[in-house]
């Protein structure tokens, strides 16, 4: 996982990641005052590496981060949805064992669906 060391701009990017995943995390506690509701999380980078691999590794931070898969697993998301890595792998999952799924259009052609989404019965 990246700390913040180095130049500005270094930090600067690894406090974004730090913040988007607090975001998700505030909202994910939000519906814990729903206990019945299945959550589901649509974010636009990766929480994962699995669903990157396919991209030149180079890229990889520029995907995605590891910081959002924290609060996915701790929260109790069913699954969560990404685009973004054209090129990726369709599906992976969190440490925690949450389900996470790449839906970029391109893998979604790539994998054979006749129509560009994804359905995921809950």
């Amino acid at each position: 996982m990246l700390s913040m060391f180095g130049e500005g701009a270094m930090k600067a990017f690894v406090q974004e990641a730090v913040d988007e995943a607090l975001h998700l995390d505030r909202a994910l506690a939000r519906l814990d005052e729903s206990p019945e509701l299945k959550k589901i999380a649509v974010l636009h980078y990766s929480p994962i590496k699995e669903t990157v691999i396919g991209e030149a590794e180079a890229i990889f931070p520029f995907l995605g981060s590891s910081r959002l898969a924290e609060p996915l697993s701790r929260r109790g998301v069913e699954a969560a949805f990404h685009g973004h890595a054209h090129v990726g792998t369709l599906e992976g999952q969190t440490s925690g064992g949450t389900k996470v799924y790449n839906v970029a259009k391109h893998i979604l052609a790539r994998e054979g669906f006749a129509v560009p989404y994804f359905l995921l019965e809950v």
